[in-house]
Protein backbone atom coordinates (compact mmCIF):
# COMPACT_ATOMS: atom_id res chain seq x y z
CA UNK A 1 0.00 0.00 0.00
CA UNK A 2 1.25 3.53 -0.23
CA UNK A 3 0.14 6.84 1.55
CA UNK A 4 0.08 10.45 -0.18
CA UNK A 5 1.91 12.22 2.50
CA UNK A 6 3.02 16.18 2.20
CA UNK A 7 5.23 18.51 3.88
CA UNK A 8 4.98 22.35 4.10
CA UNK A 9 8.39 24.92 4.16
CA UNK A 10 6.83 27.70 6.17
CA UNK A 11 8.18 31.15 5.53
CA UNK A 12 6.91 33.52 8.10
CA UNK A 13 4.99 36.34 6.20
CA UNK A 14 4.47 40.12 7.37
CA UNK A 15 0.73 39.88 7.93
CA UNK A 16 -1.58 42.53 8.76
CA UNK A 17 -4.22 40.92 10.46
CA UNK A 18 -4.88 37.36 11.52
CA UNK A 19 -7.20 36.30 8.88
CA UNK A 20 -3.85 36.60 6.90
CA UNK A 21 -2.62 33.80 8.87
CA UNK A 22 -5.53 31.70 8.56
CA UNK A 23 -5.42 32.26 4.76
CA UNK A 24 -1.77 30.95 5.00
CA UNK A 25 -2.47 28.01 6.76
CA UNK A 26 -5.24 27.25 4.24
CA UNK A 27 -3.25 27.22 1.24
CA UNK A 28 -0.65 25.01 2.76
CA UNK A 29 -3.55 22.70 3.10
CA UNK A 30 -5.69 23.27 0.05
CA UNK A 31 -2.56 22.65 -2.17
CA UNK A 32 -1.52 19.02 -0.25
CA UNK A 33 -5.37 17.70 -0.75
CA UNK A 34 -4.95 19.31 -3.88
CA UNK A 35 -1.75 16.71 -4.51
CA UNK A 36 -3.74 13.75 -3.14
CA UNK A 37 -2.19 13.83 0.05
CA UNK A 38 -3.36 11.21 3.24
CA UNK A 39 -1.21 13.22 5.37
CA UNK A 40 0.20 16.85 5.73
CA UNK A 41 2.92 17.94 8.15
CA UNK A 42 3.41 21.70 9.39
CA UNK A 43 6.36 23.04 11.26
CA UNK A 44 6.87 23.48 14.72
CA UNK A 45 5.44 26.81 16.19
CA UNK A 46 4.32 28.79 12.60
CA UNK A 47 2.11 30.77 14.97
CA UNK A 48 4.70 33.09 15.40
CA UNK A 49 3.56 34.68 12.34
CA UNK A 50 1.30 36.25 14.69
CA UNK A 51 3.90 38.34 15.96
CA UNK A 52 3.81 40.56 13.08
CA UNK A 53 0.62 41.84 14.87
CA UNK A 54 2.37 42.95 18.05
CA UNK A 55 5.94 44.46 16.81
CA UNK A 56 6.29 45.91 20.45
CA UNK A 57 6.13 43.07 22.26
CA UNK A 58 9.05 41.47 23.63
CA UNK A 59 10.44 38.29 22.86
CA UNK A 60 10.63 37.06 26.34
CA UNK A 61 6.42 37.66 26.17
CA UNK A 62 5.74 35.63 22.96
CA UNK A 63 4.67 32.43 24.80
CA UNK A 64 2.03 34.96 27.17
CA UNK A 65 0.72 36.67 23.83
CA UNK A 66 0.72 33.66 21.19
CA UNK A 67 -0.96 30.79 23.91
CA UNK A 68 -4.33 33.04 23.09
CA UNK A 69 -4.38 31.08 19.71
CA UNK A 70 -4.26 27.87 20.87
CA UNK A 71 -8.40 27.00 20.97
CA UNK A 72 -8.76 28.38 17.22
CA UNK A 73 -5.26 26.67 16.07
CA UNK A 74 -6.95 23.64 16.93
CA UNK A 75 -10.36 24.22 15.95
CA UNK A 76 -8.82 25.08 12.39
CA UNK A 77 -7.07 22.24 12.09
CA UNK A 78 -10.00 19.77 13.21
CA UNK A 79 -12.14 21.59 10.73
CA UNK A 80 -9.93 21.36 7.88
CA UNK A 81 -8.86 17.27 8.76
CA UNK A 82 -12.59 16.52 8.85
CA UNK A 83 -13.30 18.37 5.80
CA UNK A 84 -10.65 17.01 3.61
CA UNK A 85 -10.17 13.73 4.72
CA UNK A 86 -6.72 14.76 5.81
CA UNK A 87 -4.62 13.69 8.81
CA UNK A 88 -3.21 17.05 9.71
CA UNK A 89 0.17 16.74 11.97
CA UNK A 90 -0.12 20.49 13.10
CA UNK A 91 3.21 21.77 13.83
CA UNK A 92 3.08 22.92 17.28
CA UNK A 93 2.06 26.12 19.59
CA UNK A 94 1.58 26.76 22.97
CA UNK A 95 -1.23 26.01 24.91
CA UNK A 96 -1.22 25.41 28.59
CA UNK A 97 -1.27 21.86 30.39
CA UNK A 98 -3.15 20.50 33.11
CA UNK A 99 -1.00 22.63 35.89
CA UNK A 100 -1.59 25.77 33.90
CA UNK A 101 1.85 25.96 32.35
CA UNK A 102 2.71 27.01 29.02
CA UNK A 103 4.24 24.06 26.71
CA UNK A 104 5.16 23.82 23.04
CA UNK A 105 2.65 20.86 21.77
CA UNK A 106 2.15 19.39 18.53
CA UNK A 107 -2.04 18.94 17.65
CA UNK A 108 -2.59 16.08 15.06
CA UNK A 109 -5.63 16.42 13.74
CA UNK A 110 -7.88 13.18 12.07
CA UNK A 111 -10.54 12.94 9.67
CA UNK A 112 -13.13 11.42 12.99
CA UNK A 113 -12.67 14.92 14.49
CA UNK A 114 -10.16 13.41 17.39
CA UNK A 115 -7.34 16.11 17.76
CA UNK A 116 -4.35 14.61 19.92
CA UNK A 117 -0.90 16.08 21.06
CA UNK A 118 2.72 15.18 21.43
CA UNK A 119 4.21 17.78 23.81
CA UNK A 120 7.78 18.62 23.53
CA UNK A 121 10.29 16.43 26.16
CA UNK A 122 13.10 18.32 25.59
CA UNK A 123 13.39 21.89 25.80
CA UNK A 124 15.84 24.20 23.97
CA UNK A 125 18.19 26.85 26.45
CA UNK A 126 15.74 29.57 24.92
CA UNK A 127 12.90 27.58 25.54
CA UNK A 128 13.98 27.43 29.36
CA UNK A 129 15.87 30.10 30.06
CA UNK A 130 13.88 33.00 27.94
CA UNK A 131 10.20 31.35 27.58
CA UNK A 132 10.14 29.29 30.57
CA UNK A 133 8.06 26.92 29.71
CA UNK A 134 6.98 23.73 30.56
CA UNK A 135 8.98 20.72 29.85
CA UNK A 136 6.63 17.75 27.93
CA UNK A 137 6.58 14.65 29.60
CA UNK A 138 6.07 11.31 27.63
CA UNK A 139 5.17 9.57 23.97
CA UNK A 140 2.16 8.99 22.25
CA UNK A 141 1.32 6.02 20.26
CA UNK A 142 -0.64 7.00 17.09
CA UNK A 143 -3.02 5.35 14.77
CA UNK A 144 -1.83 5.22 11.45
CA UNK A 145 1.50 3.89 12.81
CA UNK A 146 2.41 7.24 13.24
CA UNK A 147 5.01 9.10 15.42
CA UNK A 148 5.52 12.56 16.29
CA UNK A 149 8.65 14.23 18.04
CA UNK A 150 8.71 18.01 18.08
CA UNK A 151 12.29 19.44 16.37
CA UNK A 152 15.24 19.07 19.58
CA UNK A 153 13.26 15.91 20.57
CA UNK A 154 14.33 14.21 17.23
CA UNK A 155 18.07 14.84 18.13
CA UNK A 156 17.71 11.47 20.87
CA UNK A 157 17.49 8.56 19.19
CA UNK A 158 15.79 6.95 22.76
CA UNK A 159 11.98 9.00 21.49
CA UNK A 160 12.12 7.57 18.05
CA UNK A 161 12.89 4.07 19.17
CA UNK A 162 9.82 3.78 21.84
CA UNK A 163 8.21 4.96 18.97
CA UNK A 164 9.19 2.51 16.89
CA UNK A 165 9.37 -0.69 18.80
CA UNK A 166 5.36 0.43 19.58
CA UNK A 167 4.70 0.11 15.15
CA UNK A 168 5.62 3.48 13.97
CA UNK A 169 6.31 3.69 10.59
CA UNK A 170 6.26 6.99 9.68
CA UNK A 171 8.29 9.87 11.64
CA UNK A 172 6.63 13.53 11.68
CA UNK A 173 9.29 15.82 12.71
CA UNK A 174 7.61 19.40 13.03
CA UNK A 175 10.55 21.74 13.35
CA UNK A 176 11.85 25.18 13.59
CA UNK A 177 16.06 26.37 13.43
CA UNK A 178 17.08 29.36 13.11
CA UNK A 179 20.72 28.71 11.93
CA UNK A 180 22.55 26.40 9.34
CA UNK A 181 24.13 24.48 12.22
CA UNK A 182 20.76 23.95 13.94
CA UNK A 183 18.91 22.54 10.94
CA UNK A 184 21.56 20.11 10.30
CA UNK A 185 21.39 18.68 13.99
CA UNK A 186 17.54 18.52 12.80
CA UNK A 187 18.14 16.89 9.41
CA UNK A 188 20.88 14.54 10.25
CA UNK A 189 18.99 13.36 13.37
CA UNK A 190 15.93 12.68 11.40
CA UNK A 191 18.33 11.06 8.17
CA UNK A 192 20.09 8.90 11.00
CA UNK A 193 16.40 7.80 12.84
CA UNK A 194 15.02 6.74 9.28
CA UNK A 195 18.18 4.42 8.85
CA UNK A 196 18.29 3.24 12.46
CA UNK A 197 14.81 2.84 12.62
CA UNK A 198 13.84 1.89 8.60
CA UNK A 199 11.27 4.06 8.42
CA UNK A 200 9.97 6.71 6.63
CA UNK A 201 10.36 10.29 8.53
CA UNK A 202 8.95 13.37 7.31
CA UNK A 203 10.77 16.81 8.73
CA UNK A 204 8.66 20.03 8.32
CA UNK A 205 10.75 23.46 8.66
CA UNK A 206 9.59 26.55 9.68
CA UNK A 207 11.54 29.56 7.75
CA UNK A 208 11.69 33.34 7.42
CA UNK A 209 12.11 36.23 10.37
CA UNK A 210 9.81 38.67 11.83
CA UNK A 211 11.30 41.96 10.12
CA UNK A 212 15.25 40.85 11.75
CA UNK A 213 13.92 40.91 15.34
CA UNK A 214 13.39 38.07 18.06
CA UNK A 215 12.53 35.77 18.84
CA UNK A 216 12.64 34.85 15.14
CA UNK A 217 15.37 37.00 13.62
CA UNK A 218 16.46 34.77 11.07
CA UNK A 219 15.45 31.22 10.14
CA UNK A 220 16.99 28.42 8.07
CA UNK A 221 15.95 24.99 6.58
CA UNK A 222 13.96 22.90 3.90
CA UNK A 223 11.56 20.11 4.44
CA UNK A 224 11.96 16.76 2.80
CA UNK A 225 10.49 13.25 3.19
CA UNK A 226 13.49 10.63 3.85
CA UNK A 227 13.51 7.20 3.62
CA UNK A 228 16.22 4.27 4.29
CA UNK A 229 19.38 4.52 2.68
CA UNK A 230 19.07 1.66 1.03
CA UNK A 231 17.12 -0.42 -2.10
CA UNK A 232 14.45 0.22 -3.33
CA UNK A 233 14.95 3.57 -2.23
CA UNK A 234 16.22 6.44 -4.42
CA UNK A 235 20.36 7.11 -4.08
CA UNK A 236 19.46 10.12 -1.79
CA UNK A 237 17.45 8.74 0.49
CA UNK A 238 15.28 11.42 -0.06
CA UNK A 239 11.74 11.28 -2.01
CA UNK A 240 10.96 14.91 -1.88
CA UNK A 241 12.51 18.12 -0.43
CA UNK A 242 11.16 21.86 -1.09
CA UNK A 243 12.93 24.63 -1.82
CA UNK A 244 15.88 26.01 0.68
CA UNK A 245 14.23 29.04 2.79
CA UNK A 246 10.95 29.38 0.86
CA UNK A 247 7.89 29.12 1.14
CA UNK A 248 6.94 25.63 -0.46
CA UNK A 249 5.11 22.76 -0.14
CA UNK A 250 6.48 18.55 -1.41
CA UNK A 251 4.17 15.75 -1.70
CA UNK A 252 5.20 12.45 -1.92
CA UNK A 253 3.93 8.29 -1.72
CA UNK A 254 5.21 6.31 0.95
CA UNK A 255 5.34 2.86 -0.12
CA UNK A 256 4.66 0.98 3.06
CA UNK A 257 5.46 -2.46 1.09
CA UNK A 258 8.71 -1.86 0.14
CA UNK A 259 9.36 -0.09 3.44
CA UNK A 260 9.10 -4.24 4.40
CA UNK A 261 11.37 -5.45 1.45
CA UNK A 262 14.53 -2.81 2.85
CA UNK A 263 13.91 -4.20 6.30
CA UNK A 264 13.47 -8.07 4.90
CA UNK A 265 15.76 -8.18 1.93
CA UNK A 266 18.04 -5.15 2.33
CA UNK A 267 21.51 -5.13 2.07
CA UNK A 268 21.97 -4.52 5.41
CA UNK A 269 19.10 -4.70 7.99
CA UNK A 270 19.31 -2.40 10.82
CA UNK A 271 15.96 -3.09 12.20
CA UNK A 272 16.09 -6.50 12.81
CA UNK A 273 20.24 -6.15 13.91
CA UNK A 274 19.18 -3.76 16.72
CA UNK A 275 19.39 -6.12 19.68
CA UNK A 276 20.45 -4.12 23.16
CA UNK A 277 22.53 -7.16 24.09
CA UNK A 278 25.45 -6.44 21.65
CA UNK A 279 26.21 -3.15 23.08
CA UNK A 280 26.74 -4.04 26.77
CA UNK A 281 30.09 -2.79 28.25
CA UNK A 282 32.61 -6.33 28.28
CA UNK A 283 35.76 -5.01 29.69
CA UNK A 284 37.83 -1.77 30.64
CA UNK A 285 40.77 -1.77 28.58
CA UNK A 286 44.66 -0.46 30.38
CA UNK A 287 46.79 1.05 28.31
CA UNK A 288 49.00 4.74 28.40
CA UNK A 289 47.70 7.24 25.66
CA UNK A 290 49.06 10.23 25.03
CA UNK A 291 47.01 12.58 26.28
CA UNK A 292 44.59 13.17 29.63
CA UNK A 293 40.88 13.73 29.58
Amino acid sequence: MTIRAAVANWKLRPIRSDANFWSHIQEFLIKADDHGAQLVVLPELFCLELLHLEPQLKAVKAPQYLVQYSSAIEEWLVRMSVNSGMVIVGGSHFKYNNSEHIINACPIAFPDGTLAFQEKNKLTVYERSDWDLAQGFGIKQLPGRLGVTVCYDSEFPEASRVLAENGMLIHCVPAWTETRRGFQRVRWSCQARAIENQVFVLHSSLVGDLDGREPAPESYGSSAILCPSMAPFPMEACLAETKLNEDDLVVASLDIDALFTSRNEGEVTNWKDRSASNWNLTESVSATVPWAI
